[in-house]
């Protein structure tokens, strides 16, 4: 499974965070009332916002008379899966070894988080 169009805008992230975290289906005036009390986003711009996330197949719409009712596409996991491999593949040719590389010599992965994942890949093997 994969993103048509590439990695999701902060703003359609807004829309998929309410929607991952609903129970089933949702419509555009809840997604309206669970957005932050500081956003002041316009059932227009959900609706444009709603629109790109399904033309990138990560959202789906059930259209019933006017009211289109919302699930996700690929659940939040499956989005991070392709979006963790496709930076790998851009910003670390794939490697992983490469990635973490790049965090430790970056002072951004400690010794003992290290160990940790050392740890965790002898479980995993």
């Amino acid at each position: 499974m994969g993103i048509k169009e590439g990695k999701i805008s902060d703003a359609e992230m807004e829309i998929m965070k309410i929607v991952w975290s609903a129970e089933g289906e949702i419509t555009t005036s809840d997604i309206l009332k669970l957005l932050p009390a500081d956003n002041s986003w316009k059932l227009t711009t959900v609706l444009t916002l709603a629109s790109r996330l399904m033309d990138k197949g990560v959202l789906k719409a059930d259209k019933r008379g006017k009211t289109n009712y919302y699930t996700p596409a690929m659940s939040e996991e499956e989005y991070k899966q392709v979006h963790s491999k496709a930076f790998l593949e851009e910003m670390h040719s794939g490697s992983i070894k490469n990635f973490i590389a790049t965090m430790y010599n970056g002072k951004e992965i400690s010794k003992k988080e290290l160990k940790e994942l050392k740890e965790w890949f002898l479980e995993e093997i």
